[in-house]
């Protein structure tokens, strides 16, 4: 049994768009996390029971190799059951690669043909007939607008998506973008924490608001170096967001910083990549338990006091 503390809600994240969990999982590290497909199934029904339904994967994920990881999380979806998540994958990035043999360079590719061969795969790799949202992963800056938008808008009315996205747009590269999609973008999966504040300043959650969408927010502890990083500006957020923690109850300053995340009005939804149960635990609490403005403001001088002036 779970309390309230423990328990993920449910967001729209567009008003045309899903309803994803409050806490959406990330699967990238997932072959280093767990060493079978029986052990991943035990944690995604761990997910389901703090419901966490939402999954976030993408075709070029895979660690030491690329490419690898939506095999082995679809066998462990295909044993706990398809149904039971909403599945978000991610398309565009080219690696080098055993199983890219002819990228010669890491490259982007939003190229119609490019788009559609990334998404067959991921389908066929995660044994489903569609995906929920399909994201555009990272700026490819040769893209053809027009394309681009006309392949998002076939894979929806082809039922290979339910719904298109976007990762790491700009405000006026997501403008080009719209400008010729038929569907609504219904999130921006951006890079947000104590230690990367750019999305408040420069237009992205501005944008996201002024268009409706709820964005996803990756690394929101700063990929683990917000734990970890010795120079001296991460040390004094890291202590400040250990003090902002005792006085909200959480359970450290990693907890703290999904708190700093969660209380931004944009309400951008952590992706937690954390293959620990209590890691999933305290960041479902620190969602629920957003910080007050004065601690938030606490936690942005420690970053930059210029800007909480």
């Amino acid at each position: 049994m779970t309390d309230d503390t423990t328990q993920a809600g449910r967001v729209r994240m567009h008003a045309g768009g899903p309803e994803f969990s409050t806490v959406i999982w990330g699967s990238m590290r997932c072959e280093e996390q767990f060493s079978s497909v029986s052990e991943l199934a035990d944690f995604l029904r761990f997910l389901l029971d703090h419901g966490v339904t939402t999954l976030d994967t993408a075709n070029v994920y895979g660690i030491p190799h690329p490419y690898t990881v939506e095999e082995f999380l679809g066998k462990a979806i295909a044993e706990v059951g398809r149904d039971k998540f909403e599945i978000v994958t991610k398309a565009g990035i080219q690696r080098i690669s055993p199983h890219r043999t002819v990228n010669r360079v890491r490259h982007f590719d939003f190229s119609e043909k490019e788009i559609r061969r990334s998404v067959d795969r991921s389908l066929e790799k995660l044994g489903i007939d569609y995906a929920d949202a399909i994201l555009l992963h990272r700026p490819d800056y040769l893209m053809e607008p027009a394309e681009t938008a006309g392949a998002l808008d076939a894979l929806i009315a082809e039922g290979k998506t339910k719904h298109v996205g976007v990762s790491n747009f700009s405000p006026s590269r997501l403008k080009l973008l719209t400008s010729k999609l038929k569907a609504p973008v219904v999130t921006n999966q951006v890079e947000f924490s104590p230690i990367h504040v750019e999305p408040i300043s420069n237009g992205v959650f501005d944008t996201a608001m002024l268009d409706g969408h709820v964005p996803m927010i990756w690394s929101p502890i700063g990929g683990g170096r917000l734990m970890t990083g010795d120079d001296e500006h991460v040390v004094r957020i890291r202590g400040v967001l250990a003090e902002v923690a005792k006085r909200n109850g959480l359970a450290g300053a990693a907890e703290a910083a999904i708190a700093f995340v969660a209380r931004h009005p944009a309400r951008g939804v952590p992706i937690i990549g954390s293959g620990k149960r209590e890691r999933l635990e305290g960041a479902i609490q620190a969602v629920n338990n957003p910080l007050d403005r004065q601690d938030w403001y606490d936690v942005l001088a420690a970053y930059e006091p210029s800007l909480s002036i």
